[in-house]
């Protein structure tokens, strides 16, 4: 979407639709005044009588013929007391998606009159709610597709347009990256394999400069991955194993922030296989793999300061005469020997190699995003994502992060007594806990083991908040591209 800046006064342009925020409990705001006069009170005459209440997204279309403003959208913000950027995103997703059912290829907002210091915030929020909460997965509904081509945001007078442009061209890459996220994670399985996840790594590092480099099965066996060779060996799309390095000028001499990616192009469960329910979403089992990708995508153009690290083990679970048999024991690149009591608990296993790796390149930190457990939905349901930790700062800096960018997250214990979970009877670990509770933190316990203890790492897990069937905040069906926004958020402070 075409995002523009304009200083026009609102009655004077020239739009098919105006959508207008207004306070609930509080006087018109100045612009919606304005046409409250020259429409003889009508706006005024809604709010005390027709039950809008500007409650937070409530919406009301106004007709104006023969205004340069045909149609009016009131748009609730809520109490302004309550005001949050999460709270105004909301909004502003409920506004759009109002415009879009108009049937209009443009609209202007007004944006609310704040200090210069807020302006940014609020521009780059209301772009990215925009752009992202009229997002829809249909590339493979055919007929027409209603789509709103551009918007004008209305700045109050005196404001200082090259800021708000400034933050325009922010939120542009910002959501440009979560879009590639998305894009990766709802393209079906059928059209998705551990190849295609590199080559999309490698189009990346082609447009960006970055560098990339993949290792195919026989390197990944020659590089003693045991564990990622074993989940993806049954499948005739063999695994892959793709680094990429972002090294910004002056930063060759520092150790690299690294992200990891667990990167399952389709989980079928193995022979520890899933019921058809559970299967059916799989194709979103790469969700933390599209974050890595997806993140490396922007920090150029978001002009990132520090060296970054993308690492992605990607594989395929499939169930076949080679395929990994509850019971086997394989061995991770670290030596750590693993018995795999269920074939379906694979993205540990693949984090394992791939943590290993990452952690002999000396990272100063590490933050893994994997759709690991179904358990995290039971905790949290899709409100956020599961922070698992050993570092207080980087926790601290992680959920500063989720906050500012909306994308929630929430800290678990990581207590000595959960060791005992994973331990192994005939290895030195095992894939699952006989434990029925805490599965998302015995999975992030098994994590721990293959990061050095001084190294600084999190784990975020996104199994809950990666797809969507019902409306969430910036999206509408299908995957939500969760922690693109967040990490790249944390890189910039």
């Amino acid at each position: 979407m075409n995002f523009l800046v304009s200083l026009t006064g609102p009655l004077e342009l020239q739009t098919p639709c105006l959508v207008l925020p207004v306070w609930s409990e509080d006087a018109l705001p100045e612009a919606a005044a304005a046409f409250d006069q020259k429409l003889n009170g009508l706006l005024s005459e809604i709010v005390a009588s027709d039950g809008f209440a500007a409650g937070l997204g409530e919406t009301c279309v106004v007709h104006a013929s023969g205004e340069n403003a045909s149609r009016l959208i009131l748009l609730g913000l809520g109490k302004r007391e309550n005001f949050s950027l999460d709270r105004f995103r909301k909004a502003l997703v409920k506004g759009a998606r109002a415009v879009r059912s108009l049937k209009k290829s443009s609209f202007a907002l007004t944006i609310p009159s704040v200090e210069t210091a807020a302006l940014a915030v609020l521009v780059q929020s209301a772009a990215e709610a925009i752009e992202l909460g009229l997002m829809q997965y249909n590339d493979f509904k055919s007929g027409e597709k209603t789509t709103i081509e551009s918007a004008t945001f209305l700045l109050t007078e005196g404001s200082d347009v090259e800021i708000a442009e400034s933050a325009l061209s922010k939120a542009a890459a910002l959501c440009k990256a979560n879009a590639l996220a998305r894009g990766l994670v709802n393209t079906p399985s059928n059209l998705k394999n551990p190849a295609s996840i590199a080559e999309a790594a490698v189009e990346v590092g082609t447009e960006t400069g970055i560098s990339v480099e993949v290792w195919d099965e026989v390197k990944i066996q020659e590089e003693k991955m045991g564990a990622l060779w074993g989940v993806g060996m049954g499948s005739d799309c063999p695994p892959r194993f793709i680094m990429m390095e972002y090294i910004p000028e002056g930063t060759e001499n520092d150790a690299p922030i690294a992200l990891v990616g667990k990167g399952m192009s389709f989980d079928s469960g193995g022979y520890s296989i899933k019921s058809a329910g559970g299967m059916e979403e799989m194709k979103d089992d790469m969700a933390g793999a599209a974050v890595v990708i997806a993140a490396m995508s922007a920090l150029k153009a978001l002009g990132v300061k520090k060296r970054v690290l993308g690492v992605v083990a990607s594989a395929e679970n499939m169930v076949s005469g080679n395929a990994q048999r509850p019971g086997d024991i394989v061995k991770a690149r670290n030596g750590t020997s693993i018995e795999v009591l269920n074939t379906d608990a694979e993205g540990r296993l693949i984090l394992a190699d791939a943590l290993s790796w990452t952690s002999e390149q000396n990272p100063s930190i590490i933050v893994d995003f994997a759709t690991l457990t179904g358990a995290i939905g039971v905790a949290l349901g899709q409100e956020g994502a599961g922070l698992f930790t050993n570092d207080d700062t980087l926790a601290q800096g992680l959920e500063a992060a989720g906050i500012e960018t909306g994308e929630k997250l929430w800290r678990f214990p990581m207590w000595e007594e959960y060791n005992d979970y994973m331990k192994g009877n005939v290895s030195d670990l095992k894939n699952i806990s006989n434990a029925r509770g805490a599965g998302s933190i015995s999975a992030a316990v098994f994590l721990r083991h293959f990061v050095p203890k001084t190294t600084p790492w999190a784990h975020l897990d996104i199994a809950a908040v990666s797809h969507v069937r019902d409306a969430r905040l910036m999206t509408e069906f299908g995957a939500t591209g969760f922690g693109v926004r967040l990490i790249l958020d944390y890189l910039l402070a």
